[in-house]
């Protein structure tokens, strides 16, 4: 049986080797899906991760948003593995944390958790209920401990893994809905 970290690396690995082309017609298939989902109509407010190479790239996503006029916000990974919520606009200024994601510079108004409609949550490998195996700082299970919003993922068809189902534990939180690429 695999661990959470073999199962992390096979998948960057996987990620990597994604040709670009087969990554933009993901890509596409899934800002499709998700921008014509009722979760994404009937929320003004989206929280979302910037995205580095090799994971799923959100830019698109984002530019959708702003140009609906909905509200985004992105992540910052304080002290304590603590996960809060800052608007952000093209004038935002970022730097890049320690985990290489790119966040806010000024953390001055965080966004709270109920102003937040839809989480858009980033992750490696997802089971068909939804629950994920992330890069591995917890982030996201603490923060989902008492989120009510609505929670979606976007993920490549070979994303999706049944071994995950004996790896879940008591903090994991399932993702509500899951948009799967396709060709």
């Amino acid at each position: 049986m695999k661990n959470k970290k073999t199962m992390r690396h096979i998948m960057l690995e996987k990620l990597k080797k994604l040709s670009p082309h087969d990554r933009e017609v993901f890509d596409s298939s899934l800002l499709k899906q998700l921008t014509a989902s009722d979760l994404w109509r009937n929320s003004n407010s989206i929280g979302i991760t910037l995205a580095n190479f090799p994971e799923i790239d959100t830019k698109q996503i984002v530019e959708r948003a702003w140009a609906e006029g909905k509200r985004v916000c992105i992540p910052y990974s304080g002290e304590n593995r603590k996960l809060s919520f800052y608007a952000y606009t093209p004038d935002t200024k970022l730097e890049r944390s320690r985990f290489g994601i790119m966040e806010p510079v000024n953390r001055t108004t965080e966004i709270p958790k109920n102003a937040l409609e839809l989480l858009i949550i980033p992750g490696l490998v997802y089971n068909q209920e939804g629950y994920r195996i992330g890069f591995g700082g917890g982030y996201y299970d603490r923060y989902l401990a008492d989120y009510l919003g609505k929670t979606c993922a976007i993920l490549y068809p070979f994303q999706l893994d049944e071994q995950i189902d004996v790896l879940v534990e008591s903090f994991d939180v399932a993702i509500q809905k899951l948009f799967i690429a396709s060709r």
